[in-house]
């Protein structure tokens, strides 16, 4: 009995931690390139943005990411608005990127801003 009391709470705590709004929450998953047009030849990883939203993040958060010169999102999260920038402040252009949809500026994406109904900022 203790055990299955156990096991539903780590249950809880795993869907508990990954709700929107949640500091650790992917709101954003797309796929990063270091060349252009989302070519398969220089696809690096699949990475995540996470948390609440209403804030510029870098994309590159461990600085172990080559210049990323092209960005696909494969998910986001339903009514959140993801917009990509070749500065750290989210002050340059800003340049849409929508699901499944190939981005980039000719010039590396360095920060994003990715709002969402849950977003601190609203």
């Amino acid at each position: 009995m203790f055990q299955l009391l156990a096991l539903a709470f780590s249950a809880a705590t795993i869907i508990t931690a990954s709700s929107p709004g949640d500091p650790d929450f992917y709101n954003t998953v797309a796929d990063i390139f270091s060349g252009p047009d989302c070519g398969n030849d220089s696809f690096v990883w699949a990475d995540p943005i996470f948390g609440r939203g209403g804030n510029c993040q870098p994309l590159d958060r461990h600085d172990n990411t080559p210049d990323i010169l092209s960005y696909r999102p494969t998910t986001i999260y339903p009514d959140c608005v993801v917009n990509l920038y070749t500065d750290s402040e989210c002050q340059s252009t800003a340049y849409l990127a929508e699901v499944d949809q190939c981005v980039q500026a000719g010039i590396p994406f360095v920060s994003a801003f990715v709002q969402c109904p849950f977003s601190d900022n609203l």
